[in-house]
């Protein structure tokens, strides 16, 4: 299964949400690989709704990471004028 890496919280807690499964889970930072980082997606392996080994997945990372790139970037070059006028 495959999640990404959301936020990191008080306690030394990584939250990694599972989009396939519809949770998420929280893994201590130790257990996360070097130069973990916010939105980068692992391949998690699940046993009795705990992670029990966790992978980056950087060919999907840097797909995601594209992709967003590529709409905001689309984003950026529609028009930015205003259809209501100021009187």
């Amino acid at each position: 299964m495959r999640g990404v890496l959301d936020r990191f919280e008080d306690g030394g807690v990584a939250v990694i949400i599972a989009e396939q499964a519809g949770r998420e889970f929280r893994v201590p930072l130790r257990y996360l690989p070097e130069g973990s980082r916010r939105g980068m997606w692992f391949t998690l392996s699940v046993e009795d709704g705990r992670v029990v080994d966790i992978e980056a997945d950087l060919a999907q990372t840097n797909e995601r990471t594209e992709k967003a790139g590529e709409l905001m970037a689309r984003l950026r070059n529609k028009s930015t004028g205003s259809r209501f006028k100021r009187k």
